[in-house]
């Protein structure tokens, strides 16, 4: 017990009993998870520049537009090697592979403007003939149109057509942006013909198993000489016509339409055709191209058959005609060297005509190997013409 001064008991006070005052316990909270616009404001970026209103496409998904400003923001794309395709009007479309930092990665993709095309119309005096473009087949003419090629890169280029019978024309040509370039091709006709080399020398003629006209067997001795390899063709013949005003072709049952062969018939032999016809355009073939052509004697054709006929390209089609009066006793005089025939011929008669004729050699249609009859003669009124009559010519050598 402690007393203060005066004597009294200093009574200490009992220990006091503190509470406090319970305050509500706050709950646990977790951190809310970021939305969409949450983990874009925070995740890496891949930051495109391409022309505006460009299509992205990447890893094979499109993922939107470029903007006005060119640029496409996309985030969430992992780091690594990613491909990229990208695709705007007026340029050529791009496709490689971008690679994607760790951090922002921006990417500006390096597009080409296509370049402004230009088209290409080419007209040809023939139809069906073959256009080639730098050597690549870019179609065939038509009559009365021209051909039209599109899309074609500015700069020169190389034209060519061909048409079978003509000779090839080629040249160079500019193709400018935004332009239509016009081409005018004239093809002109190839004159000259395919010619076999016969080598001279002497061959024995006739045949004396043969019909009387083909006695008695004897040799003939002949320069070299070139003969076409076929027959004129109904293409080549019409050149004659329309250029001369000769007239066209005529028939029983067959004839040209003014100066046009039927359909079909370009590389068939002319037929309906005289002996004159045959001169007259032999004449007209010389002066064209300078060179001597003329139709072949008997000898030369008998020759020729008997050397190259297995190089002709048309064999057996029709009679054709020798520049030789027609003697059934002409081989009686054994004329040896380079014989031209008779000089006159008797009068016959023949499908109801008389009159001196020229000699025809090679035999009609369906006939066979002219070469087992290469000693066969036979003639007709070189004033008339026959459906079944032609003629080859022969340029002599040295031309």
């Amino acid at each position: 017990m402690a007393q203060d001064p005066t004597g009294r008991e200093i009574i200490k006070p009992s220990p006091k009993t503190t509470t406090r005052k319970k305050t509500a316990e706050k709950p646990a909270t977790t951190k809310p998870k970021p939305g969409p616009a949450t983990r874009a404001a925070g995740a890496i970026r891949l930051t495109l520049v391409a022309p505006p209103g460009a299509l992205i496409v990447l890893d094979g998904n499109d993922r939107g537009l470029s903007g006005v400003d060119g640029r496409l923001v996309l985030a969430g794309v992992s780091a690594g090697e990613h491909k990229l395709t990208v695709i705007a009007e007026g340029y050529e479309t791009w496709t490689g592979n971008l690679t994607m930092g760790k951090t922002a990665t921006s990417f500006e993709v390096p597009m080409r403007k296509k370049p402004v095309l230009g088209k290409l119309a080419v007209t040809v005096n023939e139809p069906d003939a073959e256009i080639f473009l730098n050597e690549q087949s870019a179609g065939r003419s038509q009559t009365g149109q021209p051909l039209t090629i599109n899309d074609l890169a500015p700069g020169q280029y190389q034209l060519r057509a061909n048409k079978p019978g003509f000779l090839e024309a080629s040249g160079a040509i500019t193709i400018k942006p935004n332009e239509i370039t016009l081409a005018k091709i004239e093809l002109k006709p190839r004159l000259e013909l395919e010619l076999v080399r016969v080598p001279g020398g002497g061959f024995v003629r006739g045949q004396n198993k043969g019909e009387k006209d083909q006695r008695p067997e004897h040799e003939v001795v002949l320069p070299d000489f070139d003969i076409s390899r076929a027959e004129v063709t109904n293409r080549l013949y019409k050149l004659f016509v329309d250029a001369t005003g000769h007239r066209a072709p005529q028939g029983v049952g067959y004839g040209w339409t003014g100066n046009t062969y039927p359909a079909g018939q370009d590389n068939l032999p002319v037929v309906f055709v005289s002996w004159e016809d045959a001169v007259a355009f032999c004449e007209w073939l010389s002066k064209q191209t300078g060179k001597r052509y003329r139709l072949p004697t008997e000898a030369e054709w008998e020759k020729a058959m008997r050397s190259v006929g297995n190089q002709y390209t048309s064999v057996g089609n029709v009679w054709e005609w020798c520049s030789d009066w027609y003697d059934p006793e002409y081989y009686k005089r054994r004329e040896r060297n380079q014989p031209r025939g008779p000089a006159s011929a008797p009068k016959l008669k023949l499908m109801g005509f008389e009159g001196p004729t020229r000699v025809i050699r090679g035999g009609g249609f369906g006939k066979g190997a002219v070469q087992l009859r290469a000693s066969e003669r036979n003639y007709f009124f070189p004033a008339r013409a026959r459906f079944d009559i032609g003629f080859r010519v022969v340029r002599e050598a040295g031309q």
